[in-house]
């Protein structure tokens, strides 16, 4: 499959490509200036999605490594999550279970600081009701660009998935048309312990 960076341009240009068909279905129904801003909301969430929320997640990978000192937020999900399966390259359900997870990952980081200030003698506001009533006040205030969003971290996941599909599944069928893709990806899914990732970087 791609690397990473592979992966990155193919994100920003399905992003860069799906731009004017976004732009023309919203203009048909919403004002120019409320279009464009919905099609800021859907490229964003795209290139958030393909970059910060990728499919390849579910293994050690550079993905997680750009969460910097959070990276340990998604063990419990590659630890869960087969890799390359439907529960993590599916088109639809798998970047909305990402999604999930991250907020239930952050309710855990929430409630849990609030029992230990407890511990300490500390009231805490009951900042995971506060965050989640945002959430759901979004919701029903801003439909429009929450579909966008939900829309564009839909298909910044989705082009990574199909990227796979093709490479991977790919080859044999360009094979009946005579062409080989002779680039190795083999290497793609090893796991490189993050230690030993860290080494090699400051080894350059």
């Amino acid at each position: 499959m791609p690397g990473a960076r592979t992966h990155d341009l193919i994100t920003v240009l399905t992003g860069a490509a799906l731009m004017p068909p976004a732009y023309g279905a919203l203009a048909t129904t919403y004002a120019p200036v409320q279009a464009t801003g919905l099609v800021a909301c859907f490229v964003g969430a795209h290139l958030v999605s393909g970059m910060l929320f990728s499919p390849d997640l579910d293994i050690d990978s550079a993905i997680d490594d750009r969460w910097g000192p959070l990276f340990w937020i998604w063990r419990p999900y590659m630890w869960l999550v087969p890799h390359r399966r439907f529960f993590s390259h599916s088109l639809v359900f798998s970047p909305l279970l990402r999604l999930l997870y991250f907020y239930l990952m952050v309710m855990g980081v929430l409630v849990g600081g609030a029992w230990l200030l407890g511990q300490a003698g500390v009231t805490a506001p009951y900042l995971h009701v506060i965050v989640t009533e945002q959430i759901f006040d979004l919701l029903r205030r801003y439909p429009a660009e929450v579909r966008a969003v939900l829309l564009g971290f839909i298909t910044g996941s989705a082009a990574h998935s199909i990227a796979d599909w093709l490479v991977t599944g790919g080859k044999r069928y360009l094979r009946l048309f005579g062409l080989r893709v002779r680039r190795d990806y083999s290497n793609h899914d090893r796991y490189v312990p993050r230690t030993r990732r860290a080494r090699h970087a400051r080894s350059f």
